[in-house]
């Protein structure tokens, strides 16, 4: 059976490990979500789907309260253990004491598997100083950041090119690659400069043909699978990734044996 069979048949994948590498939960102002965007909900979603892992930072956590929505995940993680796994979420406009103090916290609680950076909702940018205890803490670990956008300045190609010199052992996920032609060409641009650029393709506007180019100029073992839900339903995503033009391998590496590697779950 091909994994298209699955999106023909409106049955949840079953032969292919999928790990929702960008997710989120709860509610938030700026959309409907489903359900209040619970844990629970969540997981009855990727259930229906067949999503293995979801990787998720709470919209309170990117929005007006990093702290709480960092607590409220790692809750969840309990609840779900090995369904719900937390981004760490940085605002750095807070005193780096604190800063360093949440990540100690969830280092000394099990360890940390990614940080979500979503600077323009935090006005701000990604060279923002206040970042620096994650930056260090990822160097140190080998961990991934996701971030919103690769904004400062001098644009993403010198935000990245500053960040990986300083910090060698960063991954660095750009969210939202494929929302559009010029966004795809500009992320893979980004990607192909730099071999530590991995592609995320949250959200609603993968294009027809999209995911092929991105795959022709990156490869797909730098491409991650991801949905924004719960504001976003993740049953097109889904569809469109399993009917794509390329290889049941490498629709297998992009839907979650890139992100099981590169987050070590």
């Amino acid at each position: 059976m091909h994994l298209k069979d699955y999106a023909l048949t409106g049955r949840p994948v079953d032969d292919a490990y999928i790990v929702d590498a960008h997710a989120h939960m709860g509610p938030y102002f700026n959309f409907m979500v489903h359900e209040d965007g619970s844990a629970a909900a969540m997981v009855s979603v990727m259930d229906r789907l067949g999503i293995d892992v979801s990787i998720a930072s709470p919209h309170i956590a990117v929005t007006c309260d990093y702290r709480e929505g960092n607590r409220q995940v790692a809750e969840a993680a309990r609840e779900f253990p090995g369904r719900i796994v937390p981004f760490i979420t940085i605002n750095p406009n807070y005193p780096r004491e604190e800063i360093e103090a949440e990540i100690n916290s969830y280092h000394e609680a099990g360890g940390i598997v990614g940080f979500k950076f979503h600077s323009s909702l935090h006005s701000t940018d990604c060279m923002n100083e206040g970042y620096t205890p994650a930056y260090e803490y990822a160097d140190e670990h080998a961990i991934p950041i996701l971030s919103h956008a690769w904004n400062g300045p001098g644009g993403p190609m010198k935000v990245v090119g500053t960040l990986a010199e300083r910090y060698p052992n960063i991954r660095f996920v750009n969210a939202h690659s494929s929302s559009g032609w010029q966004v795809i060409d500009n992320a893979c641009a980004l990607a192909e400069e730099f071999d530590r650029v991995y592609l995320d393709l949250t959200g609603s506007r993968l294009f027809y043909g999209a995911l092929e180019r991105m795959v022709d100029r990156v490869g797909a073992e730098r491409i991650l699978w991801g949905t924004d839900n719960p504001f976003i339903d993740p049953r097109p995503g889904l569809g469109r990734m399993l009917c794509a033009h390329v290889s049941d391998d490498d629709k297998r590496l992009m839907l979650g044996l890139n992100a099981k590697k590169l987050f070590r779950l």
